[in-house]
């Protein structure tokens, strides 16, 4: 083979391999809210919150999870001292919860006023379609081809 040949197939190569990502090949992590909502795309180390009212003495809540390793781990709950004894969280701030989700679901009948915020976005969970009664959250890996076009469905009238 010549130079010039191996020129011609490294480029054709690398011109490939450009526009199989600019397609949407090349996979990226996502938080998917519902099987129809929103596809939120996340990084390692990104936190999530999670932000209700408690039904029991109606106090606010925010439950921080952080990406990892392909998971969701909980690592705080902020909440009133009542609102946390009842939780069996013991203490406050950083590291009063230690919990490793593949994903969680929330009742489509709760009362609590669900919000997601991920990605610079935030998702009321009551205005997702529920799937046998709950709106379910979970990491997924998708092509970001895939993400652009269930975005561009998102903004559809």
């Amino acid at each position: 083979m010549s130079r010039r040949s191996a020129i011609r197939r490294g480029g054709a190569a690398l011109a490939l391999a450009g526009a199989a990502y600019l397609l949407g090949l090349s996979a990226t992590q996502v938080l998917e809210v519902g099987r129809a909502g929103p596809r939120i795309p996340v990084w390692p180390g990104e936190v999530v919150t999670l932000r209700y009212t408690q039904s029991m003495y109606g106090t606010p809540v925010e439950e921080r999870l952080r990406v990892e390793d392909g998971r969701l781990m909980l690592f705080e709950v902020a909440a009133s001292d009542a609102a946390l004894e009842y939780l069996r969280i013991e203490s406050r701030g950083p590291g009063n919860a230690a919990l490793a989700l593949e994903g969680f679901a929330v009742p489509a009948d709760s009362v609590g006023g669900h919000v997601l915020a991920a990605g610079g976005r935030e998702v009321a969970l009551a205005s997702v379609t529920p799937e046998e009664g709950r709106v379910a959250v979970r990491l997924a890996r998708t092509s970001r081809f895939a993400v652009f076009v269930h975005h561009l469905k998102e903004s559809l009238p």
